[in-house]
């Protein structure tokens, strides 16, 4: 697999105790932008959260505002931390199944035994929001502050790539599932004018897997610090790199096709079939709306 030169992406801090970013970046009424939303909580675990999700027509990446309301504790006899939370592929449904919930959002394949360095996001999981930007961490009152990020490689369209339609899980320590709920939006049917869950499926996303995908038995991480890995590195892995995303910001429209590719695994060279995220000239699919950004 041939690799370009990167230049790594400066995270602040993976710790959401660090002062939060409470403004969209380019909070402009004059731009278009998508708005989705997961309540996302669970009875036996008493977790309450909202994730709030804005999209720019513009290239500009997706941002992601999280809110824990209650329950997350720093200690309980039920869950340890930090919390691992990702954007999943199935949606759960009213009765929060989350086991419904399936796999992470991954449409090129990384895997979740590639572990994400959020110095190279390109190569992270689209759906683990966490490994790119850091993990819950508990309170003594169970409530976070809020705060919020930009993810450049956040998608709404096309399909494969659409966070509508999804889930968003927390996990506990051990990966247990400890709260759940759909993200639903006007855009797709799965939320009303008034914002409130309709329990219909996706008008948008309308081809779910049936079953998770199996994840490689070893866990690798090739990526450590803000340096790209050598050849070397990369050549040895046991399983074949995934091919990296492309940012809003490189091409705001994006299809998804799967190419033989050439690469390395455990030293030796082959060719597998891998996943490949392509530029698009296609129109997006959403016109976006134009009043003010809100917090409420």
């Amino acid at each position: 697999m041939k690799f370009s030169t990167l230049t790594a992406l400066a995270i602040a801090s993976s710790l959401v105790s660090a002062a939060p970013a409470l403004e969209p970046r380019g909070s402009s009424s004059s731009r278009s932008k998508l708005y989705a939303r997961a309540e996302v909580s669970s009875d036996v675990t008493g977790i309450e959260a909202r994730f709030e999700f804005w999209g720019r027509l513009d290239g500009t990446g997706t941002f992601v505002k999280v809110e824990v309301l209650k329950g997350l504790f720093a200690e309980s006899d039920i869950f340890q931390g930090p919390f691992a939370y990702h954007v999943h592929t199935n949606p759960v449904g009213q009765e929060r199944n989350c086991t419904k919930a399936l796999a992470h959002l991954d449409p090129l394949q990384v895997t979740e035994s590639l572990i994400c360095d959020p110095a190279f996001p390109q190569y992270c999981q689209e759906g683990d929001l966490s490994g790119k930007h850091g993990k819950l961490n508990g309170t003594s009152s169970g409530v976070v502050e809020t705060f919020g990020y930009t993810d450049d490689y956040l998608r709404w369209f096309p399909e494969d790539f659409s966070i509508l339609g999804r889930s968003v899980v927390i996990h506990s320590s051990n990966k247990t599932r400890i709260a759940c709920g759909d993200i639903i939006s006007t855009y797709d049917g799965t939320a009303n004018h008034k914002f409130l869950p309709t329990y219909k499926p996706s008008k948008f996303v309308k081809n779910y897997p049936t079953v998770a995908p199996t994840n490689p038995p070893q866990v690798v991480i090739p990526f450590v610090g803000e340096t790209f890995p050598s050849d070397e590195v990369l050549h040895n892995l046991p399983f074949a790199l995934a091919n990296p995303a492309i940012s809003l910001k490189d091409s705001l429209n994006v299809e998804l096709t799967v190419e033989d590719t050439k690469v390395f695994i455990n030293g030796t060279e082959t060719t597998v079939q891998l996943p490949t995220e392509k530029k698009s000239d296609a129109n997006p699919p959403f016109k976006g709306y134009t009043d003010k950004w809100s917090w409420d």
